[in-house]
């Protein structure tokens, strides 16, 4: 869809269209192909992508070991548990190489424990990786333990409202005063956006 107004950029590049070498999804539901292994199901998405047939067997395992999937790379996605599977997800983002990220709610099917693990994980992986990340959450004080940086859309339609950076040091503690500080600035705007459209 074209923009009403203004560009997206990615390293000062226009975005015009997809772009997978450059540009990765993960879902709230995952997307793996269930008569694939989970090797064989990021070794697919190379094969889409272009990536000769010589490099996607190593890209595919490295992936793996990454999320902490290896001894699971010749399961099948019915095999796994619902945290698994997102692993899985964001395992093929990693094997494709994209510089930029998008995940659409990807832990809000999960249970809470599962969430928080994964959180941790993928908090893990942006650090070793410098991956550059655009996570949708309604959850906030998820947005408080992942983001530097927390941009607050209004209700229907959707406009960007304000714009937050995160200036916690990491590991974050999500029982420290600062934290529920944050997530109690946040808890307040979202508010009264709910307070106008009420009103």
């Amino acid at each position: 869809m074209p923009p009403t107004a203004g560009e997206i950029r990615v390293h000062g590049r226009p975005v015009r269209g997809p772009a997978p070498n450059e540009i990765a999804y993960v879902f709230q539901e995952n997307t793996l192909f269930p008569w694939n292994t989970i090797l064989e199901n990021i070794k697919v998405a190379l094969e889409f992508q272009g990536v000769p047939v010589a490099e996607r067997q190593d890209r595919a395992q490295q992936a793996i070991e990454a999320v902490g999937l290896s001894e699971f790379a010749h399961s099948y996605p019915h095999q796994l548990s619902g945290g698994m599977k997102q692993r899985v997800a964001i395992a093929r983002v990693l094997a494709n190489d994209a510089e930029v990220v998008l995940m659409d709610e990807p832990f809000g099917a999960l249970d809470a424990m599962t969430r928080e693990r994964l959180q941790d994980e993928l908090v893990d992986i942006w650090s070793r990786t410098g991956l550059t990340v655009i996570f949708v959450t309604h959850s906030i004080e998820e947005a408080t333990f992942l983001a530097d940086r927390v941009v607050v859309m209004s209700p229907g339609p959707g406009r960007i409202d304000n714009e937050y950076r995160i200036d916690l040091p990491r590991p974050r503690d999500i029982a420290s005063p600062e934290f529920n500080e944050w997530r109690r600035l946040l808890s307040s705007q979202l508010h009264s956006h709910h307070g106008r459209k009420a009103g």
